[in-house]
């Protein structure tokens, strides 16, 4: 698939089917973020892979959205090998998680960023070491039948109004 192509087609997914993400789909998905850049080539990236229904269990507890996603995926890093600051880490998961996103559409999965969460809460669920901080979780799966873009997806602001050239 192109990959301007692809970017623009992917969307949110909020509706997922309960076939389970294939270990070769998953496989290749962490491996996008395993080979996603980052600061100073640091990879203080962490991946929680949460499939089994305790874990899920687990991870709702405290959650404010529940997707019924077959797999998540919690990413956070690790304070004590980002480059400089929390900031390097937080750009680094970000890309990390882009990486991830992007080879799911390719695999025809879908995935949700979920940023809104009580990362602490996450942590204490999921008994994720206290050196690591959790910046979001990413629900994969395959899309349900139903599933849609929101009406929102394909309105564009023009570059025109985007882009400054200087």
């Amino acid at each position: 698939m192109e990959l301007l192509k692809l970017m623009s087609d992917r969307y949110t997914c909020r509706r997922y089917s309960e076939k389970n993400v294939k270990e070769e789909d998953l496989n290749k998905i962490l491996e996008a973020g395993r080979v996603a850049p980052t600061s100073h080539n640091n990879q203080p990236q962490r991946i929680y892979v949460v499939k089994s229904e305790e874990a899920k269990e687990k991870l709702m507890k405290d959650f404010a959205y529940n997707y019924k996603a077959p797999c998540y995926l919690v990413c956070g890093y690790n304070v004590d090998e980002v480059w400089r600051n929390d900031l390097d880490g937080d750009i680094d998961v970000s890309i990390v998680i882009t990486h991830m996103m992007l080879m799911a559409e390719e695999l025809g999965l879908g995935a949700c960023w979920i940023g809104r969460i009580t990362p602490e809460l996450v942590k204490k669920n999921l008994d994720i070491p206290e050196n690591v901080k959790v910046v979001a979780v990413l629900s994969l799966g395959y899309h349900r039948e139903d599933d849609r873009p929101s009406k929102l997806h394909t309105i564009r602001r023009s570059n025109e109004e985007l882009v400054k050239f200087l």
